[in-house]
């Protein structure tokens, strides 16, 4: 924006230029509309921006329409081969002890995951493009029905590079025919299903971990500590260790002297409930009190006892349990801990992996990527498989 309160058309041309918006007018000319991966972006000369899909799928609800006008839904089969096509070198990545944590590099394959016969379902369209998830979580070495294998993250490395490393072992399953490449699934992907919204939810309202209250530690002489919020929370008292991470450095460090704010992120919510309580069922269920396909899909088969409402897990398999690629910081009043999200037990958590006294921890969960198909693909439904067949 120019003082004068509007657009900036100079700086705005620049900024879309660089995310590799190209032959736009030298003149301002607006309401300007611009397109990229599919997605139409009208910019009028307050600012306002509305977006629309052209030419690819779109999305409503866990209904998908195909630009030829099939109707697929979110959690339907897609016979996607990460193998096929591929090059062998691609389907392979050992992840680093140095990078993890954890005792030892552990070995990827994904033709070890296409041979044990698991499939990719729909997750859902972004940016005009198809989306599918493993069906069932990844690990190393090999798979039983009774037995998932999976990825260690330990301590400090492994939340530096923990979210790197998810993308690395999910990215070889991106290389198959029709596939334009592979991410570790994040919270996001799951709270855009859930409807659950981080910021309105005010997880752990009034204390220390609030979300999205910050925190600011503050060293005074000796082990004296002291914290105060921005919800009013205060305390103080004697704290002998208390480490930080730098964000810009990718690195933990010691505080001192001095003070350092931290923002605290992390949330647990129920999926069926929207809350941390493993009450009635609200959302997610049939008339039976039974998870609906995707719920199945992200969290396993959950019924009910129409007494207790207890949780049983009764899916083929073990119960989901698998890393999530979104990082988390838990503020206390005196220390922090850092982790990644995950899903486990039936939720949407999180794993620490080191606090800010110098404890860590190890955790052994599972692996699943998104394969983003690429945005000239089609899909045709197969009766006799049960699944849509990539053209």
């Amino acid at each position: 924006y120019g003082d004068d309160g509007k657009l900036n058309y100079e700086d705005l041309k620049k900024n879309l230029e660089q995310i590799g918006i190209k032959d736009l007018p030298n003149e301002a000319s607006y309401p300007l509309e611009v397109t990229l991966e599919g997605v139409i972006a009208e910019i009028d000369e307050n600012g306002e921006v509305n977006f629309t899909t052209s030419g690819g799928y779109t999305q409503t609800g866990d209904t998908i329409t195909s630009p030829d006008g099939k109707t697929i839904k979110v959690g339907d089969y897609v016979g996607y081969d990460s193998t096929l096509g591929a090059n062998a070198s691609d389907l392979t990545y050992s992840s680093p002890s140095s990078k993890t944590g954890a005792d030892s590099n552990q070995d990827f394959n994904a033709a070890t995951y296409e041979s044990a016969g698991y499939g990719w379902r729909v997750l859902g369209v972004s940016n005009g493009k198809i989306r599918l998830i493993s069906e069932e979580s990844i690990g190393a070495g090999t798979y039983t029905d009774i037995n998932r294998t999976n990825d260690t993250l330990k301590g400090q490395k492994g939340f530096i590079h923990g979210i790197e490393e998810l993308n690395k072992i999910s990215g070889i399953f991106g290389h198959g025919k029709g596939a334009e490449k592979a991410t570790s699934i994040t919270v996001e992907d799951i709270n855009a299903i859930t409807g659950y919204n981080p910021t309105t939810a005010k997880y752990g309202e009034g204390n220390f971990n609030e979300y999205g209250n910050k925190v600011t530690y503050t060293r005074g002489e000796g082990t004296a500590l002291s914290s105060s919020a921005t919800n009013g929370k205060t305390w103080s008292g004697p704290q002998g260790k208390f480490d930080y991470y730098d964000k810009t450095n990718k690195t933990f460090k010691a505080l001192t002297s001095g003070n350092i704010q931290i923002t605290s992120t992390s949330y647990y919510y129920n999926p069926t409930t929207l809350n941390a309580e493993q009450a009635k069922p609200t959302q997610g269920v049939d008339e039976n009190g039974v998870y609906n396909t995707v719920y199945q899909m992200l969290f396993g088969k959950y019924t009910i006892d129409n007494n207790s409402y207890s949780r049983s897990f009764t899916g083929t398999g073990t119960q989901p349990n698998y890393w999530l690629a979104s990082d988390y910081a838990y503020a206390y009043d005196k220390y922090v801990s850092w982790g990644l999200r995950s899903v486990s037990s039936g939720g949407v958590g999180s794993n620490y992996l080191y606090d800010s006294d110098g404890d860590e921890s190890s955790f052994s969960v599972g692996v699943r990527a998104v394969v983003s198909l690429k945005s000239d693909i089609s899909l045709e439904w197969n009766d006799t498989a049960g699944e849509w067949k990539i053209k």
